[in-house]
């Protein structure tokens, strides 16, 4: 194989990959596949332009490139996703963790909750609520639940390796579990079962269970409503992550079930990603 610098191997990776919704930047992606496949930082790559890259490198590279194209999530073929300025371990198994799911976890941390608070997260996927949550507020008692095994195998690998102390559960939603418990944090699937085929290749490539969320995307937040009156303690908090458009309807479901709406936070788009849920009988717990 005849050498090639850094610099050939990115002009190569710009033009091998489609410019599209996923990819807006070809030659930035190609960038980071690279030095993600040496095990270096994209600066020390943009330093060394005339560099030669070695032949294992140069191979993985271009099989991440052929694979990226034909829309392969990066992260996947990395392994990797930064979540909260920790990495965290992903797989087709589990939803590749979104930068606005981490709304939810500053609005978590911003809270008053009790030094051994309970948490619970809903659907933990690859566990990086609960692992960042756990490690945010050593004191805090958290566990997590999933209905997949995989992905709480994947949740416990995260645990372990980031060394965070969360339980985790195999159940549906929150069913086995006693309270009281004083945050709820979920981020459940909740793209409509219509909308599935419009999401971008990448996005599709994550696991159906992790983003259908039925008809009009609140199936599984619909059935979580139903369980938090039993779950919440009375001054409880209960974080839902949104789609676009459907904080509104989430209020309506939650009030027959004595929940309002305490506050909606929203993401750079305008989204109003995070709503916020407490049970109207509430009063603030000091211990």
């Amino acid at each position: 194989m005849d050498t090639q610098s850094v610099d050939e191997l990115l002009d190569r990776g710009g033009d091998a990959l489609p410019r599209r919704p996923g990819i807006p930047e070809p030659r930035r992606e190609a960038l980071w596949l690279l030095a993600a496949a040496w095990g270096r930082d994209t600066t020390w790559v943009r330093l060394h332009r005339e560099t030669t890259v070695p032949g294992e490198v140069v191979r993985r590279y271009e099989d991440w490139l052929e694979r990226r194209a034909a829309g392969v999530p990066a992260h996947h073929l990395t392994g990797v996703c930064p979540f909260w300025g920790r990495p965290f371990r992903v797989s087709p198994e589990v939803l590749i963790p979104r930068p606005e799911t981490e709304l939810l976890v500053e609005r978590a941390l911003a809270l008053e909750l009790p030094p051994r608070a309970r948490v619970v997260d809903v659907g933990t996927g690859s566990g990086c609520l609960a692992v960042t949550l756990a490690l945010e507020r050593p004191g805090w008692r958290v566990a997590a639940t999933d209905r997949s095994a995989a992905a709480l195998w994947m949740a416990r690998r995260n645990a372990r390796a980031l060394g965070a102390g969360a339980r985790l559960v195999l159940t549906d939603l929150v069913a086995g579990l006693t309270g009281p418990v004083h945050l709820v944090a979920a981020n459940l699937p909740y793209v409509p079962a219509q909308a599935m085929a419009e999401l971008p290749v990448e996005v599709r490539h994550d696991p159906r269970g992790a983003l259908d969320g039925g008809p009009d995307g609140l199936a599984l937040v619909r059935r979580l409503l139903a369980g938090l009156p039993r779950l919440l303690s009375p001054a409880g908090v209960a974080l839902l992550e949104l789609g676009e458009g459907q904080a509104e309807a989430v209020a309506r479901e939650a009030a027959p079930w004595g929940l309002k709406v305490a506050a909606r936070i929203k993401d750079l788009g305008g989204c109003e990603r995070i709503v916020e849920l407490r049970p109207r009988t509430g009063r603030r717990e000091s211990s």
